[in-house]
């Protein structure tokens, strides 16, 4: 099918999606963006956590100066309405990004351009590319051994923009390179982090579920969800900075983001986390999610907003 795609409040076809090659975010990486999952439960199209990700685009478009001339309300509604008008979505991405054309690191006239994509990145993007598509359900990951030239006092890392990612995108490209499928990133002190596009959660050997605090890493809406199902379900749960020594005897190891909801870590650094299958708890709470997408869990009424 034709996907359209929404541009300051029109609609043009997917492949009129175009932005010039001398604007601001093209040649500076001044794009604020959130990627938002799409569930279709027999007919019925719901968004997941919609006014928090919207929240979270104003305040990184707040934090970066980067202006938006839509307030929420609009950007919630817009956002409704693409989904609408391409069915089969599977997610929302939207951009803001200074697509004024300039010559300075600061732009003389600064004009934001809000996009909003609703699409199937199987069957649109992935499908239709040559190379195959790297893709796990159950990962082998790298460990960064020293920070790559990523200062939080730059780029706050909860700023969810695109300049922020160029380095744990080089990162990562060596990881996949060297044969692992993703890469736990450290701090300057050594403590973890997150991964390039998730947070990262571990069970340590009292079953306390352990995550970084917010101020180091993206605050993640799938994070702030597992938290909250952590607190349902009576299961203990720590924010706080996480020294190496718990990763390497932790019983369980999980990812989450927009894209993989729960994802399991089986080996790291080639060494085998637990028995090297999905952990209780990671399956247990990956089963919640399975829940909450189908309508059929108590944060789905909370969580779910119907198109």
């Amino acid at each position: 099918m034709q996907r359209k795609i929404w541009i300051n409040g029109d609609y043009v076809n997917w492949e009129d999606a175009q932005v010039h090659i001398l604007s601001h975010s093209h040649q500076r990486g001044s794009l604020i963006f959130g990627f938002i999952p799409v569930f279709n439960n027999e007919g019925v199209v719901s968004i997941f956590r919609l006014k928090d990700h919207v929240d979270r685009l104003f305040t990184s478009c707040m934090s970066a100066g980067i202006p938006l001339d839509y307030s929420s309300e609009e950007i919630h509604f817009a956002i409704k309405e693409t989904v609408r008008e391409n069915p089969g979505s599977k997610f929302v991405k939207i951009s803001v990004y200074i697509s004024s054309i300039e010559v300075d690191v600061v732009p003389q006239d600064p004009f934001s351009t809000v996009a909003i994509a609703a699409y199937d990145p199987q069957e649109d993007i992935i499908s239709k590319n040559t190379e195959p598509f790297h893709s796990s359900k159950e990962l082998s990951v790298w460990l960064e051994k020293e920070k790559h030239q990523r200062r939080s006092d730059i780029i706050p890392p909860q700023i969810k923009i695109a300049g922020n990612y160029t380095s744990s995108m080089m990162a990562k490209w060596q990881a996949r390179k060297d044969g692992y499928d993703e890469i736990i990133l450290t701090d300057e002190d050594g403590f973890i982090t997150e991964a390039p596009t998730s947070n990262v959660f571990l069970v340590n050997n009292d079953d306390t579920l352990l995550t970084a605090p917010e101020k180091e890493v993206l605050y993640g809406i799938t994070r702030k969800s597992i938290l909250e199902i952590a607190d349902n379900e009576g299961i203990k749960a720590k924010v706080e900075r996480i020294p190496l020594s718990e990763l390497e005897n932790a019983k369980e190891v999980f990812i989450t983001s927009s894209s993989h909801l729960v994802c399991p870590v089986i080996k790291i650094d080639n060494v085998i986390i637990g028995d090297g299958s999905i952990g209780p708890l990671t399956k247990k709470l990956k089963q919640r999610f399975i829940k909450i997408s189908l309508g059929s869990d108590i944060f789905s009424n909370n969580w779910l907003e119907k198109v």
